[in-house]
């Protein structure tokens, strides 16, 4: 079976765990990694026994490289993305794939015209809670599920800090990085929320904040979107909560189900509650995980083994990233958003 080559671009606490997965899945081989921080080279050295280049040119020049996975911070998706591209390297991203939809338009017409292919990280779709959800929704479990809530509510001083110089330059905390909670969770929360309906998104109302922990970036967001069906959702993240509010929430005609909340290391247990007056039933389920799954690189061997669609469509990807533009538009506006152009 021949291996796919990938080499990551901008390996820092992200990249190492991308290293990390690709090297536990069989049919995917890591060649070489970049970073302009010598130690950060260092410790990628010592832990694969691959290439290690102090420039992202380097690595993009480097034949053997087939997949490039962006990791550098967000700002910077769009320009190497755009670099790795011109160099004939296929691409994972990580999310966002851009601070913008016209970026990311950008990127899949480049590669559209150059016959490669793109497709971004959005891990989160592997997680056992939201396994769990569709599962649900799938089988009906709750009835007519008319009301879905789905939040990241947490209270740490580690979330900013989390990256490789950690509050040395917490980096998502700056906007000159593309930092705040909207470009680092609601890619997760809108992946997963367009997933679990087939009916369409007409109307959004959202507002940001930036309340404790930076002046620049948001750290608390809410959007209520509704959907053609008479659906109702609740997208929200923040790091403002000292009390956790549930992960999930899903209210249907005959049950609720709900996943308790704070970091993803906290989502453990989901429980799903019916009841009539025959019959009270109260069910609980063990979802913890590991933090990060290794689902999607699972999901991407499987599709270039078989030729299949890679897991992460583009056309997914630009809805996502409507809807991140509609929060900033609406929270600008005070105003609803019409989603109509939104396929």
């Amino acid at each position: 079976m021949t291996k796919a080559k990938i080499g990551v671009l901008g390996v820092g606490r992200m990249g190492l765990i991308h290293c990390h997965q690709i090297t536990a899945i069989p049919g995917l081989e890591l060649v070489a990694v970049s970073s302009r921080a010598p130690e950060l080279i260092r410790i990628a050295g010592d832990r694969f026994p691959v290439k290690a280049y102090l420039s992202h040119e380097e690595l993009l020049r480097d034949e053997s490289v087939e997949w490039v996975v962006i990791t550098t911070t967000t700002e910077k998706h769009h320009e190497w993305a755009l670099k790795a591209l011109s160099a004939g390297k296929e691409l994972i991203i990580e999310k966002p794939i851009a601070l913008s939809l016209k970026d990311a338009e950008q990127i899949y017409e480049s590669a559209a015209k150059k016959g490669l292919r793109v497709t971004v990280h959005n891990n989160r779709r592997w997680d056992q809670d939201f396994k769990l959800v569709r599962k649900v929704l799938k089988e009906s479990t709750l009835g007519e599920v008319y009301r879905i809530e789905s939040r990241y509510t947490h209270f740490s001083d580690t979330w900013g800090a989390w990256g490789s110089e950690g509050v040395k330059n917490p980096w998502r905390l700056k906007k000159r990085y593309g930092g705040g909670l909207l470009n680092d969770w609601g890619p997760h929360l809108f992946d997963q929320l367009l997933l679990l309906t087939d009916s369409r998104a007409t109307t959004l109302f959202a507002k940001t904040y930036a309340k404790i922990w930076s002046k620049e970036v948001e750290d608390h967001f809410w959007a209520e979107v509704l959907f053609e069906n008479r659906l109702s959702a609740r997208v929200e993240a923040s790091n403002n909560f000292r009390i956790a509010q549930s992960r999930w929430c899903l209210v249907g005609t005959e049950g609720t189900l709900a996943v308790e909340g704070g970091d993803p290391s906290d989502w453990n247990t989901a429980v799903i509650r019916r009841r009539s007056d025959e019959f009270p039933e109260e069910i609980r389920f063990d979802i913890s995980q590991p933090e990060l799954s290794p689902g999607f690189y699972q999901a991407f061997v499987q599709a270039l083994q078989t030729s299949a669609a890679l897991p992460v469509g583009p056309e997914h990807v630009l809805r996502v990233m409507r809807l991140i533009e509609a929060v900033r538009e609406s929270d600008k506006t005070g105003q609803s958003v019409s989603l109509s152009a939104l396929k």
